[in-house]
């Protein structure tokens, strides 16, 4: 007698239903739904993530020039920036490198430095925004764009720095 192995079972194996199907269906799309939203990197949102990352190193170079007592600068070529110290003894700027508290960095990607304002006049990309050892600085305004939205870093001659919506 010869047996049949597994033919036995195989008309009480059954498939998936309908319903079944269209529930994980259901359930794969809201995850997903979740994940998209979550992670929505849009004009609007990585242009505030860059302004806030910005406004953050800006204000440590100004701490860091407080706590140094030396001067020091922050320069932009519209996509990466550069901090830099003063070096008064060869009279020149030095860049500050990946081992100092603030150092060199890019904007996000689809995010550009596209105006630098010190003290209401407009000066060219490259220019050397100045942290002095008091904490002082010059007013300035760095605006930040993102496809057509754009922000605002402003920081005062008090060397407090704030982001603020452009109109």
């Amino acid at each position: 007698m010869t047996h049949w192995i597994g033919m036995r079972g195989r008309s009480g194996t059954r498939g998936f239903t309908l319903i079944e199907i269209i529930v994980v269906c259901a359930v794969v799309a809201i995850a997903l739904g979740i994940v998209t939203i979550k992670f929505d990197f849009s004009d609007g949102r990585r242009l505030s993530q860059a302004a806030e990352m910005l406004a953050g190193r800006l204000e440590a170079a100004r701490d860091e020039a407080v706590m140094r007592g030396q001067v020091l600068a922050f320069s932009s070529d519209g996509h990466g920036f550069q901090f830099w110290a003063a070096d008064r003894a060869r009279g020149a700027w030095v860049a500050l490198t990946d081992t100092d508290v603030v150092a060199a960095g890019r904007l996000a990607d689809g995010v550009a430095l596209s105006a630098l304002r010190v003290n209401g006049a407009l000066w060219p990309l490259g220019e050397r925004l100045i942290f002095s050892s008091g904490g002082l600085t010059e007013a300035f305004t760095l605006t930040l764009t993102a496809g057509q939205q754009s922000i605002d870093i402003v920081g005062d001659a008090l060397g407090r720095i704030e982001i603020r919506n452009s109109l």
